[in-house]
This record gives structure tokens, C-alpha cells and sequence, in this order.
């Protein structure tokens, strides 16, 4: 038989971890004010800091729907999956709610500007269920920040290429934001942890005895916990543009410089000479008349003598002339009929006078025209381009006798 084995994951790293019931006890407050009071304001601090990350949580929301947005053009790029790999992580920050977590702790404190002689504190399981978000947040945002460094590496080394300038200057400009911000916010996270852990051990752990199993692991010092994730993305002060290097002879961040650093010495050589041959040039020029300095310079170029001729005029292109100004004999195919019924239409609304059939109304020209785009496409070419003829000289034949008619 088969035997498979489950291993248990940490319990900081548990989406859907269960907390315990929120429960109090009652204390006399005469031989642990000191800790009572660190323990308001620690959370107190804790509750500003992560309600005021309205900047950050705008910079998630611009990544989520550029994602969402772009997805469908740059799904099998590689870069474009870090992305969302990214929103992933956010996504799962958002879910944590670690605001809500400190806010139920923070209700069940008194108030630390007057402590009675009695109080009531939350029990012990209740601030290690805090701790152990506190501590798959702070991992979350190492994780969050070696994203975001890796998808920026990506995107600069694709700026460098030249192709899609734009969209990745955007989503560079998003990844900064992100891990520049997601470091302080880890860094915040890690001094709330190490205050809290130092609390909870005046506070009685209860009835309810959360977790139920021996998976509680909390350390003393979480920078510690984390290892080289903390001392390398998030303590890590040296130079980072040498992080994001692109594998060549240029670095972006040298190309956008005013003055680079890393020229070649022959770059350098032909800056020095143009320096030099400039001011020779220009001492020589305020020392020599404009006149001779010319003189010199076409003698030098041996250009000879110079001829003055006239420009060419430039050849007239025969005007066109539409189908109407010739009459009826210019019409020959259906696009000359379209044309011919195109500059009539233009000269009755323009010009009234020129117009051809200025004796027909408007309404029964307006009939005519449907009439014939109707027959131009069920009729042959000649066929069609006769029966136009023949119904124009009627309609205009009609029109004139009626008009002698009147007069």
C-alpha cells in the first residue's frame, strides 16, 4: 500500500489560519503597568502606521489593473509574469487584514492614561495570533520586494533593447514604488514584532490555550528569523544600481546621467581634442575679417568658381476635370456616373446656378440618385451607364419644358 506523509506548514505561512475567540481576563494592574501601557501604545503606533498606507495601496491597485489590462498582449513574457506574481503577493497582503487583527486586540486594552486597580487584559493567545501575522507579513514583504527587484532588473534590461520604451518605463516607475515602499514597511513590521513578543509573557494564556498543537514558534528577534532575505532586500543600503545591472558594456543608469563615468579612454582622448581644436578655432576666426576668412576657406576646398543659375520651375500637373464640366459624353463607366452625381450634389448645395439640373427639386433629384445606386450594382457597365443617360436627359428635358411652360 501506498503511504503518503502531509508535512505541516508553519502556521505564519497558513492562508486561512483559524483564530482563537476573543477572550479577557481579569488582572490587578499595581505590578505590571509598565507593560500594560507599552502594550497600548505599541499597538496604538501599530494601528496608525498601517491605516496611513493609502500611497501604497494606490501603487497595488495601479499594478492590478495594469496587469489586468496587459495580460492578454504580454502573457508569455517572462518579465510580465513577474508582475503578476506581484499582485499575487499584494493580493495577498490585502487579504491578511492585519488592521482588523490589531484593532480586536487594541478593544480588549484599557486605557493606558489611567489604569484602575483592576483591569481586564486579552489572554495570551490572542496577541501570539497577532504575532504570527505579523510574522508571514514581514515574510510576505521580503517576498514582495525580491519580486519587484527581479521584474525591474527584467524591464530595464528590456528598455536597453529599445522595444516597448513606454510601457516599461511605466511599469519600472510601479515596481519602485512598490519596493521602495514595501522595504519600510517590512522594516516597521519587523520593530512591532520584536516590542510585542517582549509583552506577552505577564499575560495569562487562557482557557482556550491557542494553538491547540506545539506548532508555535515565535523567535525573539524576527530580523533574525529572516535571514538573508533582511540583510539583502531590506537593510541593504549599498549601491542598487549595480543590482540592476544589464549584462553589458552600459548600465541605464549611466545612460541617464549628465556627466557618465565609466567613458572609454578614446572617448574620452576625442572630447579633449574637440575641446582644444574649438578654442584654436574660434582665436583664429576674431583674428582673420569674415571677407578673407571665406576667401581662404573656398581656396582651401578648392570649390571654384561659383555659377549662379535659376531654379527650375517646377512642372504644372494638369488639373483633372470632373465628369460634370464636360457633360454627359465624359461619363463612361459607373465611377464616372458616382463622380457626376458626387460634384452635382456639391455644386446644388454650393452653388445652386451651376448646378446642371438647378430646374429639378430637391426631392425628385433625391429619388433619381437612389434609383440609380440601386441599379448600379444589379446592371451591367454599359447597360447601366446608358439607362443614367437616358433618365438624366428626361428628368432634365421634363424640367425645362415646364419651366418655357410657366413663362
Amino acid at each position: 500500500m501506498w503511504s503518503w506523509t502531509i508535512s505541516k506548514m508553519d502556521l505564519w505561512n497558513q492562508k486561512d489560519l483559524v483564530p482563537p475567540a476573543l477572550a479577557t481576563y481579569k488582572c490587578k494592574s499595581k505590578s505590571c503597568k509598565s507593560e500594560i501601557r507599552a502594550l497600548v501604545s505599541t499597538l496604538s503606533e501599530a494601528i496608525q502606521y498601517f491605516e496611513s498606507l493609502g500611497s501604497f495601496d494606490q501603487a497595488a491597485a495601479y499594478l492590478s489593473r495594469f496587469t489586468t489590462r496587459w495580460n492578454a498582449r504580454f502573457y508569455n513574457m517572462h518579465g510580465f509574469r513577474l508582475l503578476k506574481r506581484l499582485n499575487q503577493a499584494l493580493v495577498r497582503f490585502r487579504s491578511v487584514d492585519i488592521v482588523r487583527i490589531l484593532t480586536n486586540v487594541f478593544s480588549t486594552l484599557p486605557d493606558g492614561n489611567y489604569l484602575e486597580p483592576v483591569v481586564e487584559l486579552p489572554t495570551r493567545g490572542n496577541v501570539d495570533y497577532l504575532l504570527v501575522r505579523l510574522q508571514g507579513v514581514a515574510k510576505l514583504f521580503c517576498r514582495i520586494v525580491v519580486l519587484a527587484k527581479e521584474a525591474a532588473r527584467y524591464y530595464v534590461r528590456f528598455m536597453s533593447s529599445g522595444y516597448f520604451f513606454n510601457l516599461s518605463t511605466m511599469f519600472l516607475c510601479l515596481q519602485a514604488e512598490i519596493w521602495f515602499k514595501s522595504r519600510e514597511i517590512c522594516r516597521q513590521t519587523v520593530q512591532f514584532f520584536n516590542k510585542l513578543v517582549t509583552l506577552r509573557e505577564f499575560l495569562d494564556p487562557g482557557a482556550s490555550g491557542w494553538p491547540s498543537n506545539d506548532g508555535l514558534n515565535l523567535p525573539d528577534q524576527l530580523c533574525t528569523w529572516l535571514g538573508d532575505d533582511w540583510t539583502n532586500e531590506i537593510i541593504a543600503s549599498e549601491d542598487q544600481s549595480k543590482e540592476l545591472n544589464l549584462r553589458s558594456g552600459t548600465n541605464l543608469f549611466v545612460l541617464l546621467t549628465g556627466e557618465p563615468t565609466d567613458l572609454s579612454t578614446t572617448q574620452k582622448v576625442d572630447k579633449q581634442i574637440a575641446a582644444k581644436l574649438a578654442t584654436n578655432d574660434n582665436q583664429q576666426v576674431q583674428s582673420i575679417p569674415k571677407a578673407l576668412l571665406m576667401q581662404r576657406i573656398s581656396a582651401a576646398a578648392d570649390l571654384g568658381e561659383v555659377v549662379s543659375r535659376k531654379a527650375a520651375l517646377p512642372k504644372r500637373t494638369p488639373v483633372k476635370k470632373s465628369p460634370s464640366s464636360d457633360g454627359l459624353n465624359a461619363v463612361k463607366s459607373k465611377f464616372d456616373v458616382k463622380n457626376f452625381l458626387d460634384e452635382e450634389k456639391r455644386k446644388r448645395r454650393e452653388d445652386p446656378q451651376q448646378a446642371l439640373s438647378k430646374n429639378v427639386m430637391a426631392g425628385q433629384f433625391g429619388v433619381f440618385v437612389n434609383g440609380i445606386y440601386r441599379d448600379m450594382n444589379r446592371l451591367p457597365t454599359m447597360e447601366f451607364v446608358q439607362e443614367f443617360k437616358q433618365g438624366w436627359k428626361k428628368m432634365i428635358e421634363v424640367k425645362k419644358d415646364k419651366s418655357k411652360q410657366k413663362k
